[in-house]
């Protein structure tokens, strides 16, 4: 996330937030720890809180893009689509029902899909020990946002690689 956007998306300078990590002593604290003194102080609360985090961390150079806590990596896609949200996850089974491995990697079990009000979801581990989530999420205008994460990838290149394989994917729905 760029620099502009957690400014307007928080009311507060990317300088302010350098400001308030000082002062608590963020270089010695971990991301739980961060997240946790950035939600009490009160600007920010849940995906906020920890989208600051992680940009700082990133400034800080413990961590790179798409790099997660415990140094793995993961990498998202996403595609907005018409439908409702069980249009949209059907859309996505659809597209993959038939695949038995993805980018070369098998399945390691069947894939499960679950639903909330808000929110449809499809998981599945894959052989390599990674695994994928697709959410299907209401968006205004009679469309749903599907959106691909697939985590506990090994390295940068692979997050590189498999970010370029989901949005290819993802331009059949």
């Amino acid at each position: 996330m760029r620099t502009e956007a957690i400014e307007n998306g928080t009311d507060r300078s990317w300088a302010e937030w350098l400001t308030f990590f000082d002062r608590i002593g963020a270089a010695s604290l971990d991301h739980a720890a961060l997240a946790r003194a950035v939600e009490a102080d009160g600007q920010v609360t849940g995906w906020w809180a920890q989208a600051v985090v992680i940009h700082y961390e990133q400034e800080t150079g413990r961590r790179v893009e798409g790099q997660v806590t415990g140094g793995k990596f993961a990498a998202n896609a996403s595609k907005t689509v018409p439908g409702d949200l069980d249009e949209g996850l059907a859309r996505w089974v659809a597209l993959v029902s038939d695949d038995d491995a993805f980018g070369g990697v098998p399945l390691d079990a069947e894939p499960s899909s679950s639903a909330t009000e808000k929110w449809r979801y499809w998981r599945c581990p894959l052989a390599d020990g990674s695994r994928i989530q697709v959410t299907v999420s209401a968006k205004d205008g009679g469309k749903v946002v599907v959106a691909v994460q697939h985590d506990r990838l090994e390295s940068a290149e692979d997050r590189d690689r498999w970010k370029a394989y989901w949005r290819e994917r993802l331009t059949g729905l």
